[in-house]
């Protein structure tokens, strides 16, 4: 798989190992969308791509944006992303795609007109000659462009456009928005059925203030988590596919905190992990978050989270 940024501006996007290219050196069957998480309803849109491609002989192509679009224009309602930059990669690279291209999403780019999106993006940028799309797609300024005006250009230019299915699981339209809100009440067992997998990031071990190691529970703090879409509260997890930890998602109360922060205590681990980005599942929500009157209550608290976490794998091997 190759990585772009498709040059739109001179703007970068927030991994410097995208090559920056003006556009595609092939012809491509091509989906666009903001693919936060990759869940089972996207990689149902990719198996379908890939069978179009390998019909008409040609390259598969995705098209995405970063950020994602309503972080420029409604930060408001979009309150966490599922996967970073970094993460989405990574679970890219798994599904056999040919071209992921990245656009750098800003305020100059939300005022590009549908029809010139379809033209000078799609149709140039992208060499796409089959374009695949989910249900509900839309698309230019003020979301103004829909499926009928993309196949009314597609004919026109000369590439076949296809509305995919709403892919579904127990009844339920798989999407974004239905994951994110599972996973802010805590249930994270059941997203596994929308992703396909445990919900899982990958960030960087920074220094924290050492209050885990002083009590006897040192943790693993991770960079840039105060937005992520969880319920704050205690968590079993899973770190590097292979280490079990209890995690403390939230404001830590108990020390007066003004920032949610993910802290990870690995049982049966010792070593330094300062500086490494660690790949964390969440497996189940133990308790939600708790202010405590005293260290000693807290202490007793944390050895039950861990009594409570052991438990439940024994009983889940």
């Amino acid at each position: 798989m190759e990585i772009f940024l498709l040059k739109i501006d001179s703007k970068n996007c927030p991994n410097k190992n995208l090559k920056v290219l003006e556009s595609l050196p092939e012809k491509t069957a091509l989906t666009v969308g903001n693919f936060d998480g990759l869940h089972l309803g996207h990689k149902y849109l990719i198996n379908e791509l890939k069978k179009k491609a390998k019909e008409k002989g040609l390259k598969t192509a995705v098209l995405t944006f970063c950020p994602h679009p309503l972080r420029v224009l409604a930060p408001n309602l979009l309150l966490c992303e599922l996967s970073d930059i970094n993460e989405k990669i990574e679970l890219f690279s798994k599904l056999g795609i040919d071209y992921l291209c990245f656009i750098r999403f800003d305020k100059d780019f939300a005022r590009i007109r549908a029809r010139e999106f379809l033209e000078k993006v799609i149709y140039e940028k992208l060499g796409c000659r089959y374009l695949l799309v989910g249900y509900d797609w839309r698309y230019g300024y003020k979301r103004e462009g829909e499926i009928e005006l993309a196949k009314e250009v597609g004919k026109k230019l000369g590439f076949e456009v296809e509305e995919a299915k709403p892919f579904k699981v127990k009844g339920h339209i798989v999407s974004s928005t239905l994951v994110r809100r599972l996973l802010k009440e805590g249930r994270v067992e059941e997203v596994k059925e929308y992703l396909g997998h445990y919900y899982w990031i990958k960030r960087r071990v920074v220094k924290g203030d050492g209050r885990g190691s002083k009590i006897g529970f040192p943790t693993a703090n991770l960079q840039n988590t105060d937005k992520l879409c969880l319920k704050e509260g205690v968590y079993l997890v899973r770190v590097e596919d292979k280490h079990y930890g209890v995690a403390n998602y939230g404001y830590r109360p108990t020390f007066g905190g003004k920032k949610r922060v993910l802290e990870v205590h690995l049982l049966d681990f010792s070593g330094n992990l300062r500086g490494k980005r660690i790949k964390v599942e969440f497996l189940k929500f133990l308790r939600e978050e708790k202010k405590f009157e005293s260290k000693e209550e807290l202490v007793s608290q944390i050895k039950r989270d861990i009594e409570a976490a052991r438990s439940y794998l024994l009983k889940n091997k």
